[in-house]
């Protein structure tokens, strides 16, 4: 348990010095987008990679690329058919229906 709160503590910390930096660099609007694009691109990708045998740097480096590879892709292609605030709605949700249903299969697999 001490394991996953000093996890979380590091993520946390990075977090806070990019919003930090992003903040006296760009003010108020930077630090938002550092915060959305870590919600959005980051998060979802991250928790999805947690059911998988990961150490913590693998799953931030790969949640980042992966995150920044598939989010807005989904995003883009159902905003040319949709609103696009709408898309990205759905992809959000996308993608943590995604995480459950993986941590879901990979449950029974290892049961």
């Amino acid at each position: 348990m001490k394991d996953e709160v000093e996890k979380y503590r590091a993520i946390g910390i990075i977090l806070i010095v990019a919003m930090t930096f992003f903040y006296f660099i760009l003010g108020l609007d930077g630090m938002m987008s550092v915060l959305g694009i870590f919600l959005l691109f980051i998060a979802p990708i991250y928790f999805i990679l947690g059911n998988f045998s990961l150490e913590e740097d693998e799953k931030l480096a790969y949640s980042f690329f992966i995150g920044v590879g598939i989010f807005p892709s989904l995003a883009y292609w159902m905003g040319l058919f949709i609103s696009f605030k709408i898309a990205i709605s759905i992809s959000f949700i996308i993608m943590v229906v995604m995480g459950f249903l993986i941590r879901g299969y990979m449950g029974k697999k290892h049961a």
